[in-house]
């Protein structure tokens, strides 16, 4: 029977990367008081794996380094052992380092390369199971309301957000139009007719989008979610979507991933842009069309921490350059910038994006 020790602590990915790679038949939680929630996180997402577990002192050596030996004891000769000395604390990292030496047993020590390393022959090799979004936000406790796929749209979608991207790069009105219908609405209706400031009028329903000034048309955009691309500028972010899409490393990729409150999943908590999974590591991905206010990077650092973990990274694609407050910002909570009109030479400025996944993909620094 194939065994595996385990130390919780304030990361639980990990340790079930070591359970997925592994996939022993019994594992063996070693928790304190704080990290015990961690346990029943896992036997929800390996419910057929047997569990056994144990609450100590995280400081203690002595004690840490005798439960472990208890739990050896009790395995019959024939079965197999692995510990894994990623998680816990430093105390714990040394009491199973200890075990292993005086026992003639074995371990590993996960790395944030998405390698491992043995122990004791201490040789580095790759990991090749590989991770869902579900399976990252289910280390968090969380599962996710609602969220959409490039699939979901159609090539119409993505010309009519060109079209409102063209739209928006040479008229002021724009800005004007959705600043006021922004300040009006919280939720924009189904169907309506304003009049701006400047006395531009703006007319829409469910398929239908249309801008006058001066008595004259200025913008037609038609479609059956030109609604949403328009009035929420999801235009940009499917414009920035169907550019990552080409990126061969990303395994999966979602828009408009919405996530409920842990107690009320009517109520929702967060709404990520865009999310991509590498199969190792998650890219939160932060569309800005407009302004960027210190808000929207403090939610950017939020996001990470609480469903990506240390390993995950963030990128923000302006349409603009952020100003020097925001970069600094961003600099300081290890947040990625790409605006575009860094690179308004190229035929397709967008298309440098996947120069910054790959960079962003290899970092491992947290």
């Amino acid at each position: 029977m194939k065994h595996q020790i385990n130390f919780l602590g304030g990361q639980l990915l990990p340790i079930y990367i070591g359970i997925k790679e592994f996939m022993p038949a019994k594992i063996h939680f070693i928790a304190s008081d704080e990290s015990k929630e961690g346990i029943k996180i896992l036997k929800d997402i390996f419910p057929d794996i047997i569990v056994s577990e144990f609450i100590c002192d995280p400081f203690d050596f002595y004690s840490i380094k005798k439960r472990i030996r208890s739990i050896i004891e009790k395995l019959d000769a024939q079965d197999d052992v692995l510990i894994n000395l990623t998680g816990g604390t430093k105390i714990m990292l040394l009491a199973a380092q200890s075990i292993i030496s005086e026992s003639n047993l074995k371990g590993f020590y996960v790395n944030q390369d998405y390698s491992f390393i043995e122990v004791p022959s201490y040789d580095k090799k790759q990991i090749t199971s590989e991770l869902s979004i579900k399976d990252f936000f289910g280390l968090s406790g969380h599962k996710i309301f609602s969220a959409k796929t490039l699939s979901d749209f159609t090539e119409n979608d993505l010309r009519v957000s060109r079209q409102i991207e063209s739209f928006a790069a040479s008229n002021k009105i724009y800005s004007k139009v959705t600043d006021f219908l922004r300040k009006k609405y919280r939720v924009i209706p189904e169907k309506g007719t304003e009049t701006t400031t400047g006395n531009a009028v703006i007319n829409w329903d469910a398929n239908i989008v249309e801008i006058h000034s001066n008595n004259k048309s200025i913008a037609c955009f038609k479609g059956n979610n030109v609604r949403d691309l328009f009035f929420n500028a999801t235009w940009w972010e499917l414009i920035v979507a169907s550019e990552i899409g080409k990126w061969a490393k990303a395994k999966e990729i979602i828009l408009h991933c919405e996530l409920p409150f842990k107690t009320d999943n009517k109520a929702l908590k967060n709404e990520i842009d865009i999310l991509i999974n590498t199969g190792n590591k998650l890219i939160f991905v932060e569309c800005k069309s407009g302004n960027i206010k210190q808000e929207d990077i403090n939610k950017m650092k939020v996001i990470k921490q609480t469903y990506g973990g240390l390993i995950s990274k963030s990128l923000l694609v302006s349409r603009y350059m952020p100003s020097q407050s925001i970069m600094e910002k961003c600099k300081e909570l290890d947040i990625e910038v790409f605006y575009v009109y860094a690179f308004q030479r190229m035929v397709n400025p967008l298309k440098a994006i996947c120069k910054i996944l790959d960079k962003l993909e290899k970092k491992t620094s947290i």
